[in-house]
């Protein structure tokens, strides 16, 4: 299943450059199933990913969690078309909305 976790915040501009800065070196360069998405005018920034399972959700959601509170702001998780580009938001967490749930998230989303 592809999905994205984008920031979710008013001023994007004011948290995009740091928390790219952060997710970057997360990532690495041989993590092939996570990649970084930095399109600020679009209003995306964050990573889209291939999960398989709920345990696929863990690290992603702790690490992207820490980096909420951090940096007071929020994330958006959901399902993305690859084929079609289209994106369904399934749920939110971070500074506002508190910790994420791997069990909760992988059910909103079906696995």
């Amino acid at each position: 299943m592809e999905l994205y976790i984008y920031i979710e915040a008013e001023e994007l501009e004011d948290v995009a450059e740091p928390m790219v800065e952060a997710i970057v070196p997360w990532i690495g360069n041989k993590n092939e199933k996570t990649k970084l998405v930095n399109q600020i005018a679009e209003g995306f920034v964050g990573v889209n990913m291939t999960v398989t399972s709920k345990n696929g959700l863990k690290k992603p959601l702790i690490f992207l969690y820490d980096l909420a509170k951090e940096h007071k702001c929020d994330f958006v998780v959901g399902i993305l078309d690859t084929e079609t580009g289209a994106m369904e938001d399934v749920c939110y967490f971070g500074h506002e909305e508190g910790r994420p749930d791997m069990f909760e998230i992988g059910s909103y989303l079906g696995l």
